[in-house]
């Protein structure tokens, strides 16, 4: 395949990689206020996406990460080393990469309780 259509269709080095991200607070009020500063300062301050949502206590998105090129990785890190640093965040857990275009996408909030 060529390469203008490589990246046209996300294939090879144009795939981008993405998790999902399941959060549990330890307070069910505020939770807007959680959601919109998380969205600034953790996702879009890294160059990401995500899509998904939560209410209460509870948050799960999918973050798209960028290529692979981009060190997802890296940017993973810095989004988990903010929720590290809220005190209102209980827990919590990352799933597998997957490719967001082509790939299978794993729920993990069933393995959470």
């Amino acid at each position: 395949m060529k390469k203008r259509l490589r990246k046209k269709k996300y294939y090879g080095e144009f795939a981008e990689s993405g998790r999902q991200l399941v959060v549990t607070r330890n307070r069910k009020d505020g939770f807007d206020e959680f959601f919109y500063a998380f969205i600034e300062e953790a996702i879009e301050a890294n160059a990401c996406y995500c899509g998904g949502g939560g209410k209460e206590d509870k948050m799960s998105v999918v973050v798209e990460l960028g290529r692979r090129s981009e060190d997802p990785d890296k940017r993973l890190n810095k989004i988990t080393a903010w929720l590290d640093e809220r005190p209102d965040v209980k827990t919590w857990k990352i799933g597998e990469e997957f490719d967001v275009w082509h790939g299978d996408y794993k729920d993990i909030t069933q393995n959470i309780g």
